[in-house]
């Protein structure tokens, strides 16, 4: 409980109730010295202040007389220039806080040289205390930059060059796992523009390693090449993009590449949905009312459905025996990947399957043969370890909520420090 008047502050610290004391009380007058611990900088003092609204003025002092020359690492205490600086520092109480400190150059008497101190609390040439950029460095990391901007009452390239350089120290400062488990799949900045960009994910330490500018096969190679443990890869898990493949095969011929399961299921979804918009388009008015709207029905999991999605289900079914097969046939398949633990057994039960598939005689369908054939070892090879790269789609989703949040971004290196910065491994 704080009471200001007269210019003392009485502060009472309540103790926990089963300790039987008596609240201590402490009375300390409103003064430089409470504000220099306030304050809490190992190499400043507080000398005036001024409070003016919701900022907070503070005119330091340094508590050193002598500085290190940085060329012959000897004490100097000979000042032949002063310069006031102003630096931004942390709130105190809710108030903004500016710090006025002399900036002291130094004349070292032994090798001659002047040089100006270097502060523990601020880096040269900023105008901000280095615990005051972290700060802002990690707002940054949950809010955009014009709100935080507003906010400190800073400019927004300001914010925009205190998370640079926050961002680039930490990203350099990554120590290099190793990595067993290698995720790639790309992320459409703006579709319509085929603007992707290619995310690499450690699968086993759920955390991104780099993002790159595109996802040409030469991109991914040039970035395998260079990994300095790539030898230690020894599953990788894509999506069905043939450039991956041939990046693989040609950098990592001994890792394992699994083809990602649900982007199969994926595929195998799509088809669903192509065929019951082709009987919707043909459906007489009831048919047409049932089925509308239901294509999350008929693409979830069985399992998952409520009760009413179930009811609404059998009767789709019932209406639409050409969509029974085509739905059964699609939970079948789901079955196999979930069921299934062996990489032999699950090649039986698929060739299994590509049989009824086959007596359908459905266009549709054959089309995901035909694709499921095509990365039939791939895909099998998901059966040994069921790798899948389910983390990289919530991150996916979380790098677009991010690209939302910041109304998109117009600079790759700016985005790829942000992502880096978020998601990336410590």
């Amino acid at each position: 409980i704080t009471n200001i008047g007269e210019a003392k502050i009485e502060t009472i610290a309540l103790l926990p109730a089963k300790v039987k004391q008596s609240p201590t009380r402490m009375w300390e007058k409103v003064s430089v010295t409470s504000l220099t611990r306030l304050l809490d900088l190992v190499e400043f003092r507080v000398t005036h202040f001024e409070n003016r609204g919701g900022d907070l003025y503070l005119k330091c002092e340094s508590r050193f007389d002598v500085a290190q020359c940085p060329s012959c690492k000897r004490l100097s205490s000979h000042i032949h220039q002063r310069k006031e600086r102003r630096i931004r520092d942390l709130r105190i109480s809710g108030k903004r806080v500016t710090l006025y400190v002399e900036s002291r150059r130094f004349a070292c008497d032994d090798c001659e040289k002047p040089f100006t101190e270097s502060l523990a609390s601020v880096d040269a040439r900023r105008r901000q205390t280095r615990r005051y950029e972290q700060n802002i460095y990690e707002q940054c990391l949950h809010s955009d930059r014009k709100a935080i901007a507003q906010g400190e009452h800073l400019s927004e390239s300001t914010v925009k060059d205190i998370f640079v350089k926050w961002s680039q120290k930490i990203t350099r400062d990554i120590p290099q796992h190793r990595v067993r488990i290698l995720g790639i799949d790309e992320l459409a900045l703006k579709k319509r523009h085929k603007q992707y960009v290619l995310i690499l994910s450690d699968l086993e330490r759920h955390c991104i390693l780099a993002v790159l500018p595109d996802r040409k096969k030469r991109s991914l190679i040039n970035w395998l090449q260079a990994h300095p443990n790539r030898q230690d890869i020894k599953v990788v898990s894509t999506d069905m993009w043939e450039p991956y493949r041939q990046a693989i095969k040609t950098v990592l011929p001994d890792a394992q590449q699994v083809a990602d399961r649900f982007h199969i299921m994926k595929q195998l979804d799509q088809r669903l949905t192509q065929a019951r918009r082709s009987i919707q388009k043909k459906a007489d008015s009831e048919s047409y009312t049932t089925l509308k709207g239901s294509r999350w029905i008929l693409v979830k999991a069985r399992h998952d459905l409520s009760s009413e999605e179930e009811r609404k289900l059998q009767q789709i079914l019932m209406i639409c025996p050409e969509l029974r097969v085509m739905y059964l046939l699609k939970e079948e398949f789901r079955t196999i990947c979930d069921k299934v633990q062996n990489r032999e057994q699950a090649a039986r039960f698929l060739c299994a399957w590509i049989c009824k598939v086959k007596a359908t005689n459905d266009k549709r369908l054959l089309k995901f043969v035909k694709t499921l054939t095509n990365w039939w070892h791939e895909f099998l090879n998901y059966f040994i370890e069921r790798v899948t790269q389910g983390f990289v789609e919530g991150i996916n989703n979380a790098i677009r909520a991010t690209i939302r949040r910041a109304f998109g971004f117009r600079n790759f290196d700016i985005f790829r420090l942000q992502i880096l910065a978020q998601y990336g491994g410590s």
